[in-house]
């Protein structure tokens, strides 16, 4: 997969800069009115990004995969979650709105104290859900790849007004896989993608839309040997202004494989209701 995703984003400081400005200074409307034109831009001038959505909406069985409508909705909603997730980030998502499904699960599994583990994926707003757990009564962990440009990172501390999660970066050695284990121990959740991986990393594979796809191996496997449940959370935007957070049941005690083959059943039922919040742009079958 490394000529496909090699881990490090694609965003601009520059784009960045323009939007964190416009949500502070006009607001989600306005920021989402100059979308509409980065989002036509991506639409003609990302070839990769355009073919991958056209293979998922394909796989999907979506009627007219290959159609501009299709393919706009996805940047547009893409970049609506980028600016949903600034906004939120900056304390000025007011307007921002969210039900929570299955929630008395987490507030069980916080009270249980043994921790938990939620896997997520590119599919909806998953950078949002750290500020979605707040009323949930412990620590939020998330985990992420350290390779966003510093440039970024400045912007994003600058402008922040508070977070409710802390991060544990990606390390080349085990030290994050410690790190995970401590906030586990300490009851607290550790939320994490589990649909990518790198050039090098231990993979399992399964089916996904009746083809063989590939996945990490690490997530699955702490799941299974860290001890702690292991849940499969998502937030869908189901309108302008609105999110559908969402938490499974909790998995305990299951094999690596049993793990990956559970989570693509929750996947793949997301994916079926929300086509167009599907942000792995390139083939994931590849």
């Amino acid at each position: 997969m490394a000529d496909q995703w090699n881990g490090k984003s694609q965003a601009n400081a520059l784009g960045f800069s323009i939007f964190l400005w416009l949500i502070r200074k006009a607001g989600l409307s306005s920021a989402y009115i100059l979308l509409k034109f980065v989002a036509v831009y991506y639409l003609f001038f990302s070839k990769r990004a355009n073919e991958g959505l056209i293979h998922f909406f394909s796989k999907i069985k979506l009627p007219q995969p290959a159609s501009l409508s299709n393919r706009y909705k996805a940047f547009n909603l893409f970049g609506q979650s980028l600016i949903d997730k600034l906004a939120t980030y900056m304390g000025a998502g007011k307007k921002l709105s969210f039900d929570f499904d299955n929630e008395q699960k987490l507030h069980e599994l916080a009270i249980a104290g043994k921790g938990a583990l939620l896997l997520g994926a590119h599919l909806g707003n998953w950078e949002i859900a750290g500020q979605l757990l707040y009323r949930i009564d412990t620590s939020i962990h998330i985990v992420m790849l350290d390779n966003e440009q510093q440039q970024i990172k400045s912007l994003l501390e600058k402008h922040a007004s508070g977070k409710s999660f802390s991060i544990i970066p990606i390390s080349d050695d085990i030290t994050f896989v410690i790190k995970i284990k401590e906030a586990l121990d300490n009851g607290g959740f550790v939320c994490m993608h589990a649909d990518r991986y790198m050039e090098g990393m231990r993979t399992l594979k399964t089916v996904l839309f009746g083809e063989e796809a590939t996945f990490p191996f690490g997530p699955f496997y702490m799941g299974s040997r860290l001890g702690s449940p292991v849940a499969f959370v998502y937030a869908m935007k189901d309108s302008k202004y609105h999110y559908q957070f969402s938490c499974s049941e909790a998995h305990q005690g299951e094999k690596p494989q049993e793990l990956l083959d559970n989570y693509v059943t929750h996947l793949e039922e997301k994916a079926s209701n929300y086509p167009h919040q599907w942000y792995n742009f390139y083939n994931f079958w590849k």
